[in-house]
């Protein structure tokens, strides 16, 4: 499988993956963004807005720093939020279709807490 990242600087993607992406600067794309990042602070999570890649960053203070990025990709024709492992920097896993954001925002936090 190959997944296309967007040109330098362009806050979309290179290839069309849902109605989100039809236009790099929809707003749309943003408000997906954003609607994570709030979700993800609704559960005590520090969360980082990237609005150039499509990437929201949680992280977790206690006990311990850990972080976990989430990308805006395509996936079986529709707009996903992937999971990039950290400590695999291109390693990626498909979480769930980008309009489910609690669900999404969950399983981060279950990431988050293992050990």
């Amino acid at each position: 499988m190959t997944v296309e990242t967007p040109p330098s600087g362009m806050a979309g993607m290179a290839g069309y993956g849902s109605f989100l992406d039809e236009n790099p600067v929809d707003t749309a794309w943003l408000q997906a963004l954003s609607s994570l990042t709030v979700e993800l602070r609704s559960w005590g999570l520090e969360a980082r807005m990237d609005g150039v890649v499509g990437a929201v960053d949680a992280i977790a203070h206690m006990p311990v720093r850990r972080s976990q990025r989430v990308v805006l990709r395509p996936h079986r024709g529709r707009l996903w939020w992937w999971l990039r492992w950290s400590e695999y920097h291109s390693a990626t896993a498909p979480l769930t279709p980008v309009g489910d954001t609690r669900r999404a925002s969950r399983r981060i936090v279950r990431v988050l807490e293992l050990p």
